[in-house]
């Protein structure tokens, strides 16, 4: 009598086979999502850096002196407004102006002692030293007599949040962003 070998695989074989891939696969669809997860947080804080540095270019660059201070000291939401969309993230932001007034701006402006340049005889200055008098101190008001009433100086604070479309805004997705910003053109 010939016997048959049996060359299929049985049930349990196919469930113990099945169960140890689910023990390997699990784990790295879970690193996958972790990873999905880690990678939209960068992007979502990429993209805020970005928009803080055009609000940040507005505030400095384009808005005039006067819009710039008629809301000073109080928080202002920034142009984007309240919970601008971008790939499904919320973005929200504002800025507050602190302006400085020009009577406590003092700086030190160094002066120069005029000498006869002919007293150098191997061309070069032999005392370096005696060409700067002693520092004074001058405000800004001191320095633009002209316009002393108008603000000089302002120091800008921009706080700019994010969330993903499954969280809230909170502490640990927000940076701050700090300028000083000077008008010493006439306006």
């Amino acid at each position: 009598m010939s016997t048959r070998q049996n060359s299929g695989i049985t049930l349990t074989e196919l469930m113990i086979a099945t169960t140890i891939m689910a023990f390997v696969i699990l784990p790295i669809f879970g690193l996958l999502n972790y990873t999905n997860r880690g990678t939209r947080e960068q992007d979502a804080e990429g993209i805020a850096a970005n928009l803080a540095k055009e609000e940040m270019n507005r505030l400095m660059f384009i808005i005039s002196r006067e819009n710039l201070l008629s809301g000073a000291g109080a928080p202002l939401e920034w142009s984007f407004g309240a919970d601008y969309d971008i790939k499904g993230n919320k973005f929200s932001g504002e800025y507050t102006v602190y302006p400085f007034s020009n009577t406590e701006l003092a700086f030190s402006i160094p002066k120069f002692v005029f000498h006869d340049p002919m007293n150098c005889s191997s061309g070069l200055e032999t005392t370096p030293g005696t060409t700067l008098g002693t520092a004074q101190p001058m405000t800004i008001a001191e320095v633009y007599p002209d316009s002393a009433g108008l603000c000089r100086l302002a120091d800008i604070k921009l706080v700019v949040k994010w969330r993903l479309p499954s969280g809230e805004y909170n502490e640990i997705s927000q940076f701050e962003l700090l300028a000083r910003r000077a008008f010493l053109v006439k306006e």
